[in-house]
């Protein structure tokens, strides 16, 4: 642990966020199909996720313990795991 305080989404304006949570994006992915999200590199090196169009409704539904497809929550989840491990071999192979 340190000083670090850990912010695990940013809203930039109101139709685009960065969330750093891979679980998080799936499950918004989950209850909408249709969510946008591109892989990232952040300032501190790390994968985040830019998420295009509203989600607090998506948040909400997932806060108040709506239930959700666990199939499709893994789909989603495995998904963008590969989008990181493929961001991240971009990343080394560019900076050989």
């Amino acid at each position: 642990m340190g000083n670090r305080e850990h912010v695990p989404i940013i809203v930039k304006n109101s139709t685009t966020s960065i969330i750093e949570d891979a679980y998080l994006v799936a499950a918004l992915m989950t209850f909408d199909p249709d969510v946008v999200c591109y892989p990232i590199l952040n300032s501190s090196g790390r994968v985040a996720f830019e998420v295009k169009g509203q989600i607090a409704d998506k948040l909400e539904r997932l806060y108040s313990g709506e239930s959700a497809s666990l199939e499709a929550f893994i789909s989603n989840l495995k998904k963008l795991r590969a989008s990181i491990f493929k961001l991240k071999n971009a990343y080394k192979k560019n900076q050989s």
